[in-house]
């Protein structure tokens, strides 16, 4: 308990945002496209996803239909969906150093992102959490709902701590968001691959 309390300053002093605020998209020289699939269609080619891979130690495959979006704060990178209309769900990851001398673990930073989403998300309530992996790296899976732009959002994400590296992955779903759309940001999440 006294660790809690002396480590929750320090890990807000080290970290600027919290996971809920991955809201936004990133700039692709952070993360580049390294492989596109095509269709087999004759005499034309569709792309059917692309994997983004980045320096920061991390890739994640995205399907046709999401669009990177340029100069997110705060985001690695970022995809929205490109279907028309004023609903457009978003994946954004987040890359945060961590200081080493720190030692913070995921359990940290989940106590810590729980403790202040209830403050930085209007209406906040939470609709589950579970412990996942990525490869062999715990991670926390978590959702959540909150008021946003234009009314209620649902806030799905997957963070992770490795190597002294804090890695959020955020699915961010407005009121409205088709299932399909909400299947396919989903598998954006579930394909983050860490290196």
């Amino acid at each position: 308990m006294k660790r809690a309390c002396l480590l929750a300053p320090l890990l807000l002093a080290a970290l600027s945002l919290t996971p809920a605020h991955a809201q936004g998209t990133a700039t692709p020289p952070a993360a580049t496209p390294a492989q596109a699939t095509p269709a087999a269609t004759t005499g034309t080619r569709t792309v059917e996803a692309v994997t983004a891979t980045s320096a920061k130690g991390y890739s994640i495959r995205v399907p046709a239909g999401w669009i990177p979006l340029k100069n997110v704060p705060g985001a690695d990178v970022a995809f929205i969906n490109r279907d028309a209309g004023t609903v457009r769900p978003t994946v954004t990851v987040q890359v945060q150093d961590v200081d080493p001398k720190l030692k913070a673990t995921l359990a940290d930073f989940r106590d810590l992102f729980a403790s202040q989403l209830g403050k930085d998300v209007p209406k906040f309530r939470m609709l589950g959490e579970k412990t996942v992996k990525l490869g062999s790296t715990p991670a926390i899976l978590w959702s959540y709902l909150g008021d946003g732009e234009g009314g209620m959002v649902r806030w799905t994400q997957v963070f992770t701590v490795k190597n002294n590296r804090l890695f959020t992955a955020t699915l961010v779903q407005p009121s409205g968001t088709t299932a399909e759309q909400i299947e396919e940001g989903r598998a954006i999440l579930t394909s983050l691959t860490l290196k």
